[in-house]
């Protein structure tokens, strides 16, 4: 079996690339043939199996020169000409319905990642959070990109859904089950950490409860600091990450006070989770966000929404998972893992015995898995 990936982006070991890198690495296996292919990347990223469009010495020249979309456009054509009929082509997201069109016309099969949950599902959430803080639809979920997305999904032969969530929202949206690779994203052997927990535990700190990601309508950060000046907290809120400048001014208000501060987008998170007492993440929508399994890593207690639990946090196991429009429910669990270290302990070691399992060899394992045996089901 061949399968060739491509992510149009340019590859840093972070994020939904880094994501990618990993995932095609660790599919790795005598019996197959697997590449990924970038527009670019970072110098560290030059595995046997991985190849840029644009070469390193290249990068500079080619992008001061030459507009993003053409780019785009060179790349992807690269990108179909090392296909051939039959073979299988794995692509993330961004890449135009044009080359979806004619990979099919070619007789590739198409393997669809699903990175949040089908854009009609994502779009009523989006919409109903908007219209409730007043504010425009400026999130990127637009009826154009649901006409895009509906299209690629049908000329799809595989989507790999990376949580429970978006699997029901692809099946609820028309998408035949059997089309589904009920999967997951994990974390690199680097994300895990001596965190609080590794160490004997200060009955007399104040906890830090962080917030990693786009301080954004999406991940629900609105909702979060209402909660938390309502539960008066003996502990400090960390928003670690780039304002929405939808959600700016308002966000701005609560810096600064009731404990709470802002540290802008940093490269720097495994200081961040080192310190960290509690992971939260109270997301309206979602896949299955990396920052969640970075808190496995750190063996962090989690307090997150079902979305922001991403189908791989139990309640009541290595966190708590609430409807994260359930102020009560909020305001009890920040006030009740404020002061109980003991469960906050607890959810801790759970989190950190669970890292393992989703390291980016073993999700990678799977993922393949599931494929072959797809493919075996579609050959009887």
């Amino acid at each position: 079996m061949r399968v060739s990936a491509y992510y149009p982006n340019y590859f840093f070991d972070s994020g939904i690339a880094g994501a990618a890198y990993h995932i095609l690495k660790g599919m790795q296996s005598s019996g197959n043939k697997i590449e990924l292919m970038g527009i670019a990347s970072i110098p560290a990223f030059n595995d046997h199996f991985y190849k840029n469009v644009i070469p390193h010495w290249a990068k500079s020249i080619i992008y001061k020169t030459f507009p993003y979309q053409s780019i785009l456009n060179f790349s992807e054509a690269s990108f179909c000409r090392t296909l051939k009929q039959n073979e299988i082509a794995y692509l993330w997201p961004g890449i135009s319905l044009e080359t979806y069109k004619r990979l099919k016309d070619r007789g590739c099969k198409i393997i669809y990642e699903g990175v949040n949950t089908h854009e009609i599902h994502s779009k009523a959430i989006l919409d109903k959070a908007y219209t409730q803080l007043g504010l425009p639809f400026t999130h990127d979920v637009t009826a154009e990109k649901v006409i895009l997305e509906s299209a690629k999904l049908e000329l799809a032969d595989y989507v790999y859904s990376c949580s429970p969530i978006m699997t029901d929202s692809m099946i609820n949206n028309g998408i035949p089950p059997n089309k589904i690779l009920q999967t997951s994203y994990g974390l690199s052997q680097k994300a895990i950490v001596d965190g609080i927990y590794s160490k004997p535990l200060d009955n007399g700190k104040t906890p830090v409860f962080i917030f990693v990601g786009s301080i954004s309508v999406r991940k629900g950060v609105h909702l979060l600091l209402d909660y938390w000046v309502k539960a008066k907290p003996n502990a400090k809120l960390q928003l670690v990450g780039s304002i929405e400048p939808a959600i700016k001014s308002l966000v701005e208000k609560y810096i600064g006070s009731n404990n709470i501060e802002h540290i802008p987008y940093t490269n720097d998170l495994a200081s961040i989770y080192k310190n960290a007492d509690v992971f939260v993440l109270p997301s309206l929508e979602e896949g299955s966000p990396l920052v969640t399994y970075m808190a496995f890593g750190a063996g962090l207690p989690l307090l997150v929404s079902p979305m922001g639990g991403g189908g791989v946090v139990e309640n009541g196991v290595e966190g708590i998972v609430i409807e994260p429009y359930d102020a009560d429910a909020w305001i009890d669990s920040l006030q009740t893992l404020t002061k109980d270290i003991q469960l906050r302990e607890s959810l801790a070691f759970k989190s950190k015995l669970k890292a393992p399992y989703y390291l980016w060899e073993e999700v990678a394992k799977r993922r393949l898995n599931l494929l072959e045996n797809a493919e075996k089901v579609n050959r009887q």
